[in-house]
């Protein structure tokens, strides 16, 4: 069984929609939790859980950290909203916390900090050792990269308005050099030095700047899925987690079998990605995918906990239409923050 665990990043926004740059005050309130933590922008959160084996227990601890960051955003005058990016342009959106890592990044990419203030993602580990055996998996993540946005998109709204998109998280992050699909590299030594030239190329900071889509994690023995937006709620951030074990799952054991990787593997992923960005779920390859991930899912025993949460998404729609019927019913700010942040501690 693959090891799995999450990272969330949140917005912290004033009742009116305002972006509310309080994350200091707010960390001060949580009990010393260090799995709530800083994230860019003094208006984000992100929240950390342990490893998991079973998906019960990732989907409950999920729910008590977006239970705790809550309460401490409310004891600090703010809502806590899952979000893709701020559906409100309103508030210092500039507002970088002041750590001496997030100075040097605003510093030296000022315009890609400017596009993306305050775009919030999902990023799934999924436990793989060995570094040769994870950098084949990445690239045989990359055509399967489009219908994991799709299922996931949930920044739809601009300016208190539907933007068209279901995520505008994953265009206003395209301004980040290095926020691509992974390549497809021979091994690990490969994929090192590829990091190390873009590091040397002024591309990317350090490893932790590496924006790619998927990619080796620099802190943990893991492969990380960082395509995803933030999930609106905690069962859709189960769906993701256990159809990414079991894509993960899957393609290890299309390495270790020698079998050929899918032909879409050497084309360019981007239009796909681009084309979930903006349509979400239509025309994507939700079906391959589920095909391929199938065998993988009834052998962890995930099969029943992933087909209930997606058939629940497939009837309320993802976080993007959620967000688009929300706003249709509730136009006012004040009504919609609510409404967000209701819906954000679903548990």
């Amino acid at each position: 069984m693959l090891t799995v665990g999450v990272e969330e990043e949140f917005l912290l926004l004033e009742p009116d929609g305002a972006v509310a740059p309080v994350s200091a005050g707010l960390l001060g309130v949580t009990g010393g939790d260090d799995r709530v933590r800083h994230e860019y922008t003094a208006y984000q959160l992100e929240t950390v859980t342990g490893v998991h084996t079973g998906l019960r227990s990732l989907q409950a601890e999920l729910a008590e950290l977006r239970r705790t960051a809550a309460r401490a955003a409310e004891l600090n005058g703010a809502r806590l909203v899952a979000a893709g990016a701020p559906p409100f342009r309103r508030g210092p959106l500039e507002a970088v916390t002041d750590e001496p890592r997030y100075r040097r990044l605003a510093d030296r990419y000022p315009d890609a900090t400017a596009a993306s203030a305050g775009t919030c993602g999902c990023h799934v580990h999924v436990g793989v050792a060995d570094r040769d055996l994870a950098v084949a998996v990445l690239g045989r993540l990359r055509p399967w990269l489009a219908p994991v946005l799709a299922l996931t998109a949930n920044s739809p709204c601009r300016d208190g308005a539907d933007s068209g998109y279901g995520s505008t998280r994953y265009a206003a992050r395209r301004h980040w050099p290095t926020f691509r699909a992974p390549e497809v590299w021979a091994d690990a030594a490969d994929y090192d030095r590829a990091v190390a030239g873009l590091i040397a190329a002024g591309t990317a900071l350090d490893v932790g700047g590496v924006h790619l889509l998927a990619r080796l994690s620099g802190r943990y023995p893991t492969i990380e899925i960082r395509v995803a937006d933030t999930c609106l709620d905690v069962a859709d951030t189960v769906l993701l987690a256990g159809i990414v074990r079991a894509l993960v799952a899957t393609l290890i054991d299309d390495v270790r079998q020698d079998r050929a990787a899918e032909p879409r593997c050497a084309a360019d992923p981007d239009a796909d990605l681009a084309t979930a960005a903006r349509h979400g779920l239509t025309g994507h390859g939700l079906r391959a995918l589920l095909r391929k991930i199938g065998p993988a899912l009834a052998e962890s025993g995930d099969a029943a906990v992933v087909h209930r949460a997606l058939a629940r998404l497939l009837h309320h729609g993802t976080g993007a239409d959620r967000q688009r019927a929300l706003l249709r019913r509730s136009p006012s700010p004040d009504a919609f923050v609510a409404g967000l942040a209701a819906l954000t501690a679903q548990g």
